[in-house]
């Protein structure tokens, strides 16, 4: 497994996308519906993309998806790590997230699934080869 130093990570938690980061604790994927047009998106907003409507519902997502492109990020040999994009199964948009894996094992167009780190408490998404 990869490991991660980052030990300064915060994310910023609007009050409008809790379900989101709560769903992270839960080892759960949520994306937003909008009650007024229906559409479904990703990544999470507190409005709808579409209609601006903020009545939104929430759903479970599968926590799979492909891989689109991705980035490797080298600060300095301890502190590379991958930056993804993925394309969610569920085709309501892509997930920019770690990846946690090697560079030279990953290809364009690989299933995917989601990963729950816990870093000082704080929850973030992260990416993985299925195997």
């Amino acid at each position: 497994m990869i490991k991660i130093s980052d030990k300064y990570l915060t994310p910023f938690k609007s009050k409008h996308i809790k379900k989101f980061w709560d769903g992270l604790k839960d080892k759960k994927l949520f994306a937003p519906k909008c009650k007024k047009c229906g559409i479904k998106f990703f990544p999470p907003l507190a409005h709808c993309p579409k209609c601006l409507s903020k009545e939104i519902e929430w759903f479970e997502l599968s926590g799979e998806g492909t891989l689109y492109s991705w980035t490797s990020i080298e600060y300095s040999v301890e502190q590379s790590y991958i930056l993804g994009i993925i394309e969610l199964k569920e085709e309501i948009g892509r997930s920019i997230a770690r990846i946690m894996a090697k560079e030279k094992d990953l290809k364009i167009g690989m299933k995917m699934k989601a990963e729950y780190l816990n870093i000082d408490n704080s929850y973030f998404l992260s990416w993985t080869p299925v195997s």
